[in-house]
């Protein structure tokens, strides 16, 4: 070192006092670089699984209120088709009864019976053949036609957003007799 001139001398200081110790914070830096890495990653990592747990959770619940929903929806509809078959079958039960009531009353011979007879109709829907396809589906053999109506879109502003609209199918109907018997009386 005595050797050297002082502009070396100066040079080799200059590298012990600012170069060394600047590799050395690089190297400190560049060492908290990767722990940081690792904690972003493991972080990130947990961040991402606790939201996807957290998001199927949503979403199974969010499917389980819909299904418990729509199968009470399901339930009240079928109860209320339910309820207006049986009230149907109830109130031609008593209109029948009304008819016995009447003809109890009545002085009877042939033509009053024949004439109330023949005044008791109701039109029945006719069905066609129905089959199963290849697909496993009921399918019937004739083309249903719907009745189109002048107006298709809801004639209520709350209705505009959600409408439904289906036409009416007119299907084949047959007046038929109610009664299937009448009996003729000697009188």
């Amino acid at each position: 070192m005595k050797n050297l001139s002082i502009r070396i001398k100066l040079i080799i200081i200059f590298i012990l006092i600012k170069i060394l110790p600047l590799l050395f914070i690089a190297y400190i830096a560049y060492e908290g670089v990767l722990k940081l890495d690792t904690y972003l990653n493991k972080s990130t990592t947990f961040l991402y699984n606790q939201s996807k747990e957290i998001i199927i959770n949503t979403a199974n619940a969010s499917i389980e209120d819909s299904i418990k929903n729509l199968d009470k929806k399901s339930q009240d509809s079928l109860e209320k088709i339910s309820y207006q078959i049986a009230n149907q079958v109830a109130e031609f039960l008593y209109e029948r009864d009304k008819d016995l009531i009447f003809l109890s009353k009545l002085d009877l011979n042939q033509k009053i019976l024949d004439s109330f007879y023949e005044s008791k109709n109701k039109d029945i829907t006719i069905h066609s053949e129905y089959y199963y396809d290849e697909t496993n589906t009921y399918k019937s053999k004739e083309e249903f036609k719907s009745i189109e109506r002048d107006k298709k879109t809801a004639t209520l502003k709350d209705n505009e957003k959600e409408f439904n609209y289906i036409d009416p199918i007119n299907y084949r109907t047959k007046n038929i007799p109610i009664y299937k018997e009448r009996y003729h009386f000697l009188i």
